[in-house]
């Protein structure tokens, strides 16, 4: 007779693997089954596949809240977004839609820095507002913005300061990362530029759908209330 070869792990594996109900029938093996643990003592089977629940529960579980903690921000943004949108749609006037639209950002949406920056040379800008609204030229921005400012392509994340100043003036020491939203209705009408002391607030790759939500509400307004203004003006004359 041939000497019987020991049984190699790997057959071993293989056997279980075929076999996954083989404990069932012999469970008084899993009681003598020893594997050790991160604290380096030895555990039963059953203690170590316990062990392995409990660890993928805890993930489920902080996978579940991070979800939950996503949606009620998305509901946070949704209702501020939606306050906002209302407030443009009732302004008749620009001064009524600036005044609106800083206030919210600022006061609502907490936001450290606010600039709009119009092309239309024929809407009226008074007081205060010429402090974050004002008109500008493309070519008075710094060339690195050109590129970035597409139509309904939101941009965010943090900008040199030769751009920030050129955005938020007296405001731009105090921006560590920015949103910039270009403002577009049948022709480019301007920029948004929103400002944050938290470098980390608004970071490049982050979802856009709220500010463009806002952008494209906001060129629409500015377009609608500089008809306006420009019609009345004529009538005055």
């Amino acid at each position: 007779m041939s000497e019987q070869k020991p049984t190699s792990a790997d057959q071993v594996a293989a056997f279980l693997r075929q076999h996954p109900d083989y404990f069932q029938q012999r469970p008084e093996l899993l009681e003598l089954l020893r594997l050790p643990d991160a604290r380096g003592q030895a555990v039963s089977l059953l203690e170590r596949q316990a062990a392995i629940l409990r660890e993928r529960n805890q993930e489920l579980r902080e996978r579940l809240n991070g979800l939950l903690d996503v949606a009620r921000e998305n509901d946070r943004l949704f209702e501020l977004t939606r306050s906002l949108t209302l407030a443009l749609l009732e302004a008749r006037t620009p001064d009524k839609l600036f005044r609106g639209l800083v206030r919210t950002l600022e006061d609502d949406f907490h936001c450290d820095a606010v600039a709009l920056l119009l092309h239309d040379r024929e809407i009226p800008i008074l007081g205060e507002l010429r402090k974050q609204v004002r008109l500008i030229d493309d070519e008075a921005l710094p060339s690195g913005l050109a590129p970035m400012l597409r139509p309904g392509k939101s941009v965010c994340g943090v900008f040199r300061q030769e751009e920030l100043k050129a955005l938020f003036q007296e405001q731009s020491e105090q921006v560590q990362s920015a949103a910039l939203i270009p403002l577009d209705f049948h022709g480019p009408v301007g920029l948004l530029a929103i400002g944050s002391r938290d470098a980390m607030h608004f970071r490049s790759g982050m979802d856009t759908l709220f500010i463009n939500h806002l952008g494209d509400i906001l060129a629409r307004r500015l377009s609608e209330v500089g008809r306006s203004s420009t019609a009345r003006q004529a009538q005055r004359a």
